[in-house]
C-alpha cells in the first residue's frame, strides 16, 4: 500500500452516497479541491489576453500568436507535470507550478516586448497546468479506492463551477482595469500553492514508488506499452473530437437553420447548468455501474445527441439533443476521470494522468477543423461523421476497459468490470 493510501473502511463494500461522500472526503483532499476552485475562478488569462493586448495596441495577429504560445506550453505543461509528479511528488508538484506560474502572471502586464510577452506565455501556459496531473493523483491516492468515481464528480463540480463564474468576474474586473485580472489570477495561484504547501508539509508529499530510477519501465515509453490504455487514449481522443463540435459544427447549424447567437449561448448555458447542478446525483448511481460500460454509455450518449441536431430546425430539438449529450457528459466523465488511477502502477500514476490528458487536448484542437470543413461540405455530413467515430469511441472503450492481463500490460490487474466506483487493488492515476 502507498503511503497514505486510504482503504474503504471494513465491511463497508457499498458505493458512497452523496453526503458520505462529502463527510469522507480527507482534509487534505478539501485543501486541494478549494485550492483548485480558487484558481478556476481565478482563471482569467487565456480568456482575456487577445482583448488584453489588442486593447494595449498590438495587432490581432500578434494577440494571436501570445494566445497560441500559450496553448502550446499548456499542452506541454500536461505531460511535464506528470512527469514531476512521478518524480517529486504530486503535492510539491502543485507548491512549485503553481507558485512560479503566479509570479509569472504577476509579471506579465508590466511587458512592452511582443517576444518576451509570447515567451512568458508560453511558459504560463506550461506552469499552469502542471497541476493537473498531480491533483488527479492526490485524489487517488487520499481517498477510499470506492469512493473514486463520486469524489472524481466532485472534483468536477468545482472545475466547471470555478470555469463558469470566473469569466463573469473577470469581465467585472475588466470594466476597472485589465491590470486586475492579472493580479487576481496571480493570487489565485499562489492560494492554491499555499494550500499545497500544508498538504506537502503535513506527508501529503511523498514520492511514488520507484521515483529514483528513470528508465524505461518509469517513462511515457511504459505507459505507450500498456496496449488496452492506449486503445483507451484513442477513446479518449474520439470523443473529444466529438464532443468539441458543440463549439464548432453546431454554431454553424444553428445561424443556418435562422436561430441567433443568444440562443445558442442558452444552450451552452443549459450544458452549464445540468453539469453543475446534476451530475453528481447522476454519478450517485452511475458508481454502481461496471467501469466500461458507464463510460461507453456515456461516449454514446454524447454521439447521439450530436447527431440529433441533423434531425431539424425547431428549437425544441435543439433542447432535447443538448440534454442527451449532456447526459452522457454527465455519465461517462467521472467513471472515465477516475479510470488511469485504477490502472497505472503506482510509480508511473502521474504519467498515466497525463498521457489521458494529452490526446483529448488533441482532440479538441483538431475537432473543430475537422467539423468545419465537414459542415461546409456538407451540413449533416459533420453529424454523420460524429455518429461514425462515436462508434469507434464505444468500441475502443469496451476493448480499452476490459479485463487487463498482469503479463500483457505494465500496469496493475485491475478488472474493468467491477463497478464504477471501485476496483482491485492498484495503484494508479487519473485523467
Amino acid at each position: 500500500m502507498s503511503p497514505g493510501k486510504t482503504q474503504p473502511e471494513p465491511g463497508k463494500t457499498g458505493r458512497p452516497s452523496i453526503v458520505q461522500t462529502l463527510r469522507g472526503i480527507p482534509g487534505p483532499i478539501w485543501l486541494v479541491l478549494v485550492g483548485m476552485l480558487v484558481n478556476r475562478l481565478g482563471n482569467f488569462l487565456q480568456i482575456y489576453l487577445v482583448l488584453y493586448l489588442t486593447a494595449k495596441g498590438f495587432s490581432a495577429t500578434e494577440a494571436g500568436l501570445a494566445l497560441g504560445a500559450y496553448g502550446v506550453g499548456s499542452v506541454v505543461g500536461v505531460l511535464v507535470g506528470g512527469t514531476a509528479s512521478d518524480r517529486i511528488g504530486y503535492a510539491w508538484t502543485i507548491v512549485g507550478s503553481m507558485a512560479l506560474a503566479g509570479l509569472g502572471t504577476l509579471s506579465l502586464p508590466h511587458l512592452n516586448s511582443l517576444p518576451l510577452i509570447i515567451a512568458v506565455a508560453s511558459v504560463i501556459g506550461l506552469l499552469a497546468q502542471m497541476y493537473r496531473p498531480a491533483s488527479s493523483a492526490l485524489l487517488v491516492e487520499r481517498t477510499p479506492e470506492d469512493h473514486h468515481v463520486m469524489v472524481f464528480a466532485v472534483y468536477r463540480m468545482a472545475f466547471n463551477l470555478g470555469t463558469t463564474v470566473g469569466p463573469l468576474l473577470g469581465a467585472l474586473l475588466i470594466s476597472h482595469s485589465y491590470n486586475l485580472i492579472f493580479y487576481l489570477e496571480a493570487t489565485a495561484q499562489l492560494v492554491f500553492a499555499a494550500f499545497a504547501l500544508i498538504l506537502a508539509r503535513s506527508g501529503g508529499a511523498a514520492r511514488p514508488a520507484g521515483h529514483d530510477a528513470d528508465g524505461p519501465t518509469r517513462s511515457y515509453a511504459a505507459v505507450l506499452r500498456d496496449t488496452r490504455y492506449v486503445v483507451f487514449l484513442l477513446a479518449l481522443f474520439l470523443n473529444a473530437v466529438v464532443y468539441i463540435q458543440h463549439t464548432s459544427a453546431l454554431p454553424l447549424q444553428i445561424k443556418a437553420d435562422g436561430h441567433g447567437v443568444t440562443f445558442y449561448s442558452s444552450l451552452l448555458s443549459l450544458n452549464a447548468v445540468m453539469v453543475i447542478s446534476l451530475e453528481l446525483l447522476f454519478t450517485k448511481y452511475v458508481q454502481h455501474l461496471p467501469g466500461k460500460v458507464a463510460v461507453a454509455l456515456g461516449v454514446g450518449l454524447v454521439g447521439v445527441g450530436m447527431n440529433l441536431y441533423v434531425a431539424g430546425p425547431s428549437m425544441a430539438m435543439y433542447v432535447v439533443a443538448t440534454v442527451v449529450w449532456t447526459s452522457g457528459e454527465m455519465i461517462g466523465t467521472p467513471t472515465a476521470s477516475a479510470w488511469p488511477g485504477k490502472v497505472a502502477p503506482e510509480h508511473l500514476r502521474g504519467r498515466y494522468i497525463a498521457a489521458a490528458a494529452f490526446p483529448m487536448q488533441i482532440g479538441y484542437a483538431i475537432g473543430p477543423v475537422l467539423g468545419v470543413a465537414a459542415w461546409q461540405a456538407s451540413s449533416a455530413s459533420v453529424w454523420w461523421l460524429s455518429g461514425l467515430l462515436t462508434v469507434g469511441a464505444v468500441a475502443a472503450v469496451l476493448f480499452g476497459m476490459s479485463e487487463r492481463s498482469a503479463d500483457a500490460d505494465p500496469g496493475a490487474t485491475a478488472p474493468a468490470d467491477e463497478p464504477a466506483g471501485r476496483t482491485g487493488p492498484v495503484a494508479a492515476d487519473t485523467p
